[in-house]
This record gives structure tokens, C-alpha cells and sequence, in this order.
């Protein structure tokens, strides 16, 4: 289980701006940028808890890859684990959900790739 994460010292959550005051394309996080996370907070964005196993068929990896990456996650303080003992079944249920940095951290991710799509369409 993990307790209050520190967020990443190198992480940008928030996007910057320019001097028209729209989002910057150099507020991409690099980190969020790895398609297996950008996949899990992709999934985790609309939702509160998510079952890891549900993570796993969704993205359609394995266990051990799909656990790297959320510890990674979770270390860069973007992620919360839960583990619990389900009660019809003798195992342990593994949940996962964006923390409050996290979700800044993607909406700003997600407002400079719409920046960029904007641009290439001939929007801005």
C-alpha cells in the first residue's frame, strides 16, 4: 500500500504557457509520454479505483510489465495502490487511481497534445 508519494522533482504538472497565454509544447512529460503509461492513466483519467487486472487486459501485457510500470508510476507519485483481500476469493485485489498529481499531470499532457493537434490542423 502506498502512503502520500513525493511527486517527482523533474515532473511539470502543469503546462506552461506562451505569451498568448495557450499551453506550451514544451510541457510535454516526458515521463507520461511512455506508451504503457500513457495507456494506464489513459484508463485510470475517467475512473476512480481500477482493478489492475482489468489494466492488464485492457492494455494487453503482462502482470510483471503492467507492475513496473505502475511502480514507476506510483514512485513518481502519479499513481495510488491498493491492495485488499477480496472475500470471495483468497487473493489479494490489486486497484490503482490517479492521485490529485497525477490527473494535473495528464490533464497537462492532454491539453499540449491537443496544442499540437491544434497546430497541425492549422488552428492556431
Amino acid at each position: 500500500m502506498s502512503t502520500a508519494p513525493e511527486a517527482r522533482p523533474d515532473a511539470q504538472p502543469d503546462a506552461q504557457s506562451d505569451s498568448g497565454g495557450r499551453a506550451s509544447t514544451s510541457a510535454i512529460d516526458e515521463f507520461l509520454h511512455t506508451p504503457a503509461r500513457l495507456n494506464i492513466c489513459s484508463l485510470l483519467a475517467p475512473a476512480d479505483w481500477v482493478a489492475f487486472s482489468f489494466l492488464r487486459d485492457a492494455i494487453g501485457t503482462s502482470d510483471s510489465a503492467l507492475s513496473k510500470q505502475v511502480a514507476a508510476l506510483e514512485q513518481a507519485g502519479y499513481v495510488e495502490v491498493r491492495k485488499e483481500r477480496s472475500v470471495q476469493a483468497l487473493r489479494r485485489q490489486t486497484s490503482v487511481r490517479l492521485t490529485a498529481a497525477g490527473r494535473t499531470a495528464f490533464d497537462s499532457y492532454l491539453a499540449t497534445l491537443e496544442l499540437l493537434v491544434a497546430r497541425a490542423r492549422g488552428g492556431l
